[in-house]
């Protein structure tokens, strides 16, 4: 449960980035236009979709003052059309929409009330959903989703979602500009843990629709089952986290580290290093997982990150 505070009420911004979805646009903005918090603002970039999105977003736009609609000449890509939505955005908070999914009535509400003063950026639990959500079912994770100020938890796995996030509007000069090679909520998280903290609300507040075009599903799912590829996305944003503002030298040490084995794994003296040092930070780098023999789970995924 959450404690109500009634000492903070900031504008909050919904921004809201869309490419051919109409197909399930409509619950989504339903679902954001009925929030019991107020929105001072519902910010859509549309990129370039060839679909009826646009039409769809300006149906809505004429009945609700609220939405701005901006439709991007050439499409520019997930990461770039979130940063032009998110430095557009005008009040202290910004909450970050997917097109597809939908939310709970009260969650930028409860976000708001628990959201730790010294954090700059807050997320929720989301749970995916196919066909109709239930929200009678418990959220049965079996991954702890990331809170705190430990960044070496974030190099090899994410666990905040940008559908799920809350950030102040402060926060941005420190994260932006967006590389297009980088999951944008990874990084969010790596900086806001290094510079206040990353907070959690631990209640589920979003419903992520699985429908098998899901930008970021569809790149978990690859990282997943190939771990050559999962291997290369984590030497990338390793390289990028290097560079986070007032990142821990010890902290930098160890992803330089890190990254320095992945970008060499010809060399099997680099595998061999790569797995101890996977190894010996298992406890830090595996801490999402929850297994009820977590050394074998660690050993093993310390083994496929480094030899397989």
């Amino acid at each position: 449960m959450y404690k109500n505070n009634n000492t903070w009420k900031p504008r909050v911004s919904v921004v809201m980035c869309t490419y051919n979805g109409e197909k399930f646009l409509h619950e989504q903005i339903d679902s954001i236009l009925a929030q019991s918090y107020p929105i001072a603002e519902f910010l859509i970039f549309d990129d370039n979709s060839s679909d009826t999105t646009s039409e769809i977003i300006e149906s809505y736009a004429r009945e609700y003052p609220l939405i701005q609609f901006h439709k991007n000449p050439v499409n520019l890509g997930y990461n770039l059309n979130f940063q032009q939505a998110l430095k557009t955005a005008q009040s202290e908070v910004i909450a970050i929409a997917d097109q597809d999914d939908m939310w709970h009535q009260h969650k930028i509400e409860r976000m708001i009330a628990v959201w730790d003063s010294a954090a700059p950026i807050i997320h929720c639990d989301s749970q995916r959903f196919t066909h109709t959500v239930n929200k009678n079912n418990p959220n049965k994770r079996w991954y702890r989703r990331f809170k705190g100020t430990d960044t070496k938890q974030l190099f090899v796995y994410n666990t905040v979602s940008g559908h799920a996030m809350l950030l102040r509007k402060s926060f941005l000069p420190m994260i932006l500009p967006f590389e297009k090679n980088i999951y944008y909520d990874w990084w969010v998280a790596l900086v806001a843990s290094c510079n206040g903290g990353v907070d959690y609300i631990d209640e589920t507040l979003v419903y992520q629709r699985v429908h098998g075009h899901n930008a970021s599903i569809e790149r978990g799912v690859k990282r997943n089952n190939q771990f050559i590829n999962y291997r290369e996305v984590v030497s990338t944003h390793l390289k990028k986290f290097i560079t986070a503002p007032n990142l821990k030298v010890e902290d930098k040490k160890l992803a330089a580290e890190l990254q320095g084995c992945l970008s060499d794994l010809d060399s099997p003296k680099k595998r061999r290093k790569l797995f101890l040092l996977i190894f010996k930070n298992r406890k830090i780098i595996f801490y999402y997982k929850k297994r009820k023999v977590e050394l074998f789970s660690h050993i093993k995924y310390a083994l496929r990150l480094a030899f397989y």
